[in-house]
């Protein structure tokens, strides 16, 4: 059995992509349907009355406005989790010893395991962001196509970012918990902490992180553009990384 199929076997067996598929659908289909009912939720009752809180009408582009910023932490936390028990290789040391002594080369081991949990993660992210598309338009009328398409584009982007910086923690520590520990610091804290350095803000991954929202009401701008480039730049810069360092592993 090849290394492919195996891992594609893995990700189904393990029900990991059930995990995946039903935070975007879910978060996809609720999130539009709870902005329609905003005013309604806002709405409480004190002591003998009720407290009225005006809500404004919805648009099409708060539906996927709340899906977008939701799936940027809901979505990234599900997505390092799965991510970081699919690159702990070693977290089993007889195991690990196995798969090592058994591969021609490291490379050969973990990218078939970084490829399957990337194209999971972003079949999984386009299906949300349908999801809420559909959702958005049942409920408040047709969003913006191409803000929608940039949008979950740039989702997917994000979410792949999530997806190697996990990859990159997974092979500098051993253990699952701190692989995924290390990966959400660096993706919740790090990142949005850089925008402090001069100059980040605008073009860093937390720019392209909250680009999907902004979209929903302005237009792409060259930060944006920057903004992919730079991503897609660290994602290749991971990638390369964490095959690097995998060479130097120790059975």
């Amino acid at each position: 059995m090849s290394l492919w199929r195996l891992e594609r076997l893995r990700l189904l067996r393990t029900r990991r992509w059930i995990a995946l598929a039903a935070v975007f659908l879910v978060l996809g289909f609720g999130n539009p349907l709870a902005t329609h009912y905003l005013g309604q939720l806002l709405s409480g009752r004190t002591g003998g009355g009720y407290i009225q809180i005006t809500v404004g009408q919805p648009q099409p582009s708060d539906g996927m406005a709340s899906y977008f910023g939701n799936i940027t932490s809901v979505g990234t936390l599900v997505t390092v989790v799965v991510a970081g028990l699919a690159f702990a290789v070693r977290a089993n040391p007889p195991l690990a010893a196995l798969y090592l002594t058994h591969v021609r080369s490291r490379a050969a081991l973990l990218v078939p395991r970084l490829v399957t949990v990337a194209v999971a993660t972003v079949v999984a992210s386009v299906l949300g962001g349908l999801a809420a598309a559909y959702a958005t338009t049942v409920l408040f009328g047709a969003p913006k196509a191409g803000a929608t398409i940039a949008g979950i584009a740039v989702s997917c982007l994000a979410q792949l970012f999530a997806v190697v910086i996990t990859f990159l923690c997974a092979t500098l520590l051993r253990g699952q918990v701190a692989a995924i520990a290390v990966a959400l610091g660096v993706v919740f804290v790090a990142v949005p902490f850089a925008d402090l350095i001069p100059g980040v803000r605008p073009v860093g991954p937390n720019a392209l992180t909250n680009l999907p929202t902004t979209l929903q009401t302005g237009a792409w701008t060259t930060n944006a553009t920057w903004a992919t480039v730079v991503t897609f730049g660290l994602c290749v810069a991971a990638v390369a990384g964490g095959l690097a360092q995998s060479r130097r592993w120790q059975l």
